[in-house]
């Protein structure tokens, strides 16, 4: 076993970790003993002292990173040294197990060493004394020989032999005795131990087997003894069982490991672990091997049926298209089938060692990282979790994610195992279907679903929006029939309609009176659409409900906006006037349908009237203040025409007059008037004007090309009860053109909001110097529009042009 082994994985960092983790949280005694204990085990794993070590570090640091590791400090977080320094005495303590167990091992192997040398040197001692025996023997017939012949001479001498004989046989006879004692120990050992043991010479051949060994291979010690242990070995593992012990005979190794297969006497193969060492003399000669054989049988069939049992697991999770994990305790993927690969995109090798939220969306990254150790802590089993990958392509992928954490026999969380399945296109769908839902809930159109198949064709669902349309409760429209909408103004003709689309199941769209609850009637546009299944097969209706009221109503105001636009226009001149020494043209152009504007031109006599107004807004109020105004002015006009001449028909008279009249509804409406009135004489070539605080008209003399302005003081109508207006002449000539305008022109703004101003418009004037009137109104609109960028403008424009001819 390497010190990579599973049991240092498995068995000695958990262990030794949650032995630290309890030294630290004050039970030391406990954790010593358990520490001690791992050291003693890792000398039987074959780990060595410096994985012990490492093992430590490893742990401790680990432990210091964790949140728990604040209680070593009671300000701040332990450094490393720290918490190395206050575990240094675990650390001690493991190498003390360490130390006692491999002293003990050590000695144990020692002792039978020992004792084979013993054995030896006893065996060499016994043939050394047996042979001076026997030569003792031959001098003694020599010597009993010669004692015939000198008898006498040598009795003193055979005596003193016998007594060296006597010593030397009680000196063999004690050998013997410790030889005896040396062999019964070795063979006590040699017949019960556990494991199987052989001695072998260096052909490999059998020369003495323990009763392990012989129950292990179903031979009995005579039918096992002189065979080679290659005449047991099964043909696969033939090869390096002999290059191996060959390399022991050789000294190139002293002794070996091996996993192979031997031949029990029945024929049957058994797995055993042999561990081969020599016996050599000291010119390296090798004396004999002793072999130690363990039956790993049961070992090797639990780890083939293991295998057999992986393979079917990952042979069913390949099937299954599944995406199977395993996950350490930190998180990090230690196993990954194949399946990821069709889900993430990534192989499964390219996922191992990452942890589980690195293959999340960055957005979903960020928030689960902070909170991983609270979830891994939990070790509860979890399930059809949804998470969002990102799949290695850049898309997004949704999983179900069930998992279950396994742990150890003191409970501490050993990894994590679970399932993960691809339903991104479940989780599209069912987003699709919420999405709809949450439209139909959020839609602010009605919407109903009857189910044709039940009698009476009742509503199954409705939305807010219906409810709320309707007056009625949810559980009062669940189940009847959408007809209790109607009621006595609904159209027959409509419900008929209806009716026939819904026998026909095919699309009905119509407008219809219906009435809500409480009474109160609307106009419902419906839309009926039929909804059939994939054969075909009608299935249900749905009805959107659209309250028109507001613009039914709209609709008919834009009618009555139209009709009374139609009036308002043909309040103004028809056509241009043309007569005593003038040609007069006008325009308005309302905001809306109808505005405030207004213009008039007329003639009595040898005089020419012109007025230009602007009532405040630009909406049916206003039209009809306007309206009122000019009727008021024209009978007013009329009626001074009639009765009065000279100064008192002026034009400064002619706005006292009209200001006394409509002061009163003026003042009711909250609405002022801006006018500006003119009279021109042909006789006398005089104009007279006032001004009501309109703007001032402009005048081109013949010839020029600078515009004066006719100014004259004065209030806008509707102010003061009684205003002064400032009367003023001018004499005028043949060619000279007067520009009458409302502030609609000179207010109006371009896109970038820019005023266009009195001055742009005295520029397109005096362009026009020779044009005619109609001219040059329509070459203002035509500046104004390019101005504005636009054809429509958001006061409304009136002009009046007259020129003298």
């Amino acid at each position: 076993m390497t010190d990579d082994s599973p049991w240092v994985s498995t068995e000695l960092r958990p262990r030794y970790r949650a032995a630290v983790a309890d030294y630290l949280s004050g039970a030391s005694d406990e954790a010593r003993l358990r520490s001690y204990e791992l050291g003693c085990q890792a000398v039987v794993e074959k780990v060595t002292a410096p994985t012990l070590a490492a093992v430590h570090q490893q742990v401790v640091h680990e432990l210091c990173r964790e949140p728990a590791a604040s209680r070593l400090s009671d300000e701040t977080p332990p450094t490393l040294d720290h918490c190395l320094q206050q575990t240094s005495i675990l650390l001690e303590t493991i190498l003390c197990g360490y130390e006692e167990a491999l002293k003990i091992r050590n000695a144990a192997y020692e002792s039978v060493l020992e004792d084979h040398r013993a054995l030896l040197e006893a065996d060499r001692e016994k043939d050394r004394t047996i042979a001076e025996f026997q030569r003792d023997k031959v001098e003694v017939h020599r010597m009993r020989a010669e004692s015939e012949q000198q008898s006498a001479r040598q009795t003193a001498e055979l005596t003193a032999a016998r007594a060296r004989l006597q010593a030397e046989i009680t000196e063999r006879q004690l050998t013997e005795v410790a030889l005896r004692e040396s062999e019964a120990r070795f063979r006590i050992l040699f017949e019960r131990a556990g494991l199987g043991i052989a001695l072998l010479d260096k052909l490999g051949r059998i020369r003495e087997s323990n009763p392990a060994l012989q129950q292990m291979l179903g031979y009995d010690s005579d039918e096992l003894h002189g065979k080679t242990v290659f005449d047991l070995t099964a043909p696969d593992d033939m090869e390096i069982t002999r290059r191996w012990f060959q390399e022991l005979v050789e000294g190139q190794r002293s002794e070996y490991r091996l996993e192979k297969r031997f031949i029990q006497k029945a024929g049957t193969a058994v797995w055993v672990r042999k561990t081969v060492s020599g016996v050599y003399a000291p010119a390296g000669e090798l004396q004999f091997a002793i072999g130690l054989i363990e039956n790993v049988t049961e070992r090797k069939l639990a780890e083939r049926n293991l295998s057999e049992s992986e393979a079917r697991f990952r042979q069913v999770a390949e099937m299954t298209g599944e995406w199977i994990w395993e996950q350490d305790a930190e998180g990090r993927y230690l196993y990954s089938s194949a399946a990821v690969q069709s889900i993430l995109g990534y192989s499964a090798g390219e996922v191992l060692g990452k942890f589980y939220y690195d293959l999340f969306t960055e957005a979903d990254r960020h928030r689960v990282a902070p909170a991983l150790s609270s979830l891994l802590a939990s070790k509860e089993t979890f399930h059809r979790i949804v998470n969002r990958y990102q799949h290695q392509q850049g898309h997004e992928v949704f999983t179900e994610s069930t998992g279950a954490p396994i742990l150890d026999a003191e409970g501490n969380l050993v990894k994590w195992r679970g399932v993960d399945r691809d339903v991104t296109e479940r989780k599209r769908f069912e987003d699709a279907l919420r999405l709809r839902d949450r439209a139909m809930e959020a839609s602010s159109v009605g919407i109903i679903i009857t189910d044709p198949h039940q009698r009476g064709n009742p509503i199954i669902y409705a939305n807010p929006a219906f409810i709320a349309m309707t007056g009625h409760a949810r559980d009062e429209v669940m189940g009847r029939n959408p007809g209790f909408l109607q009621g006595p103004d609904t159209d027959p003709q409509a419900i008929e309609q209806m009716r026939q689309a819904l026998r026909d199941g095919s699309d009905c769209h119509l407008t219809l009176k219906n009435y809500r609850k409480d009474g109160s009637e609307f106009w419902n546009e419906l839309l009926i659409s039929p909804v059939r299944d994939d054969q075909g097969r009608l299935t249900h209706f749905i009805g959107t409900q659209t309250d028109v009221t507001a613009l039914r109503r709209l609709e008919e105001e834009r009618h009555e906006m139209e009709i009374a636009k139609q009036i308002q226009l043909s309040l103004l001149p028809t056509a241009p006037l043309s007569g005593n020494g003038v040609i007069a043209a006008g325009m308005c152009l309302p905001a809306t349908h109808v505005g405030g504007d207004y213009f008039d031109y007329f003639s009595s006599g040898t005089a020419v009237d012109v007025v230009i107004a602007d009532v405040s807004g630009h909406s049916v109020a206003a039209a009809m203040i306007m309206a009122e105004a000019r009727t008021t002015l024209k009978l007013e006009t009329h009626r001074m025409m009639r009765d009065m001449t000279g100064p008192a028909r002026s034009a400064a008279a002619i706005l006292s007059h009209l200001n006394e009249l409509l002061f009163a509804d003026l003042n009711r409406s909250d609405r002022f008037i801006t006018m500006f009135y003119a009279q021109y004489d042909s006789a006398t070539r005089e104009l007279t004007y006032a001004n009501a605080g309109h703007n001032c008209p402009l005048l081109l003399r013949q010839g020029s090309r600078v515009c004066t302005e006719l100014d004259a003081e004065g209030l806008i109508l509707g102010v003061q009860e009684n205003p002064n207006f400032e009367e003023r002449r001018l004499r005028l000539q043949s060619g000279d053109t007067l520009l009458f305008y409302t502030d609609g022109i000179t207010e109006a703004q371009s896109k970038g909001g820019e005023f266009f101003g009195t001055d742009r418009l005295r520029a397109v004037f005096a362009e026009q110097t020779e044009a005619a009137p109609q001219d040059i109104i329509d070459a203002v609109i035509a500046r104004l529009q390019s101005f504005c960028e636009s054809r429509a403008f958001s006061d409304d424009v009136s002009m009046v042009v007259l020129k003298l001819t």
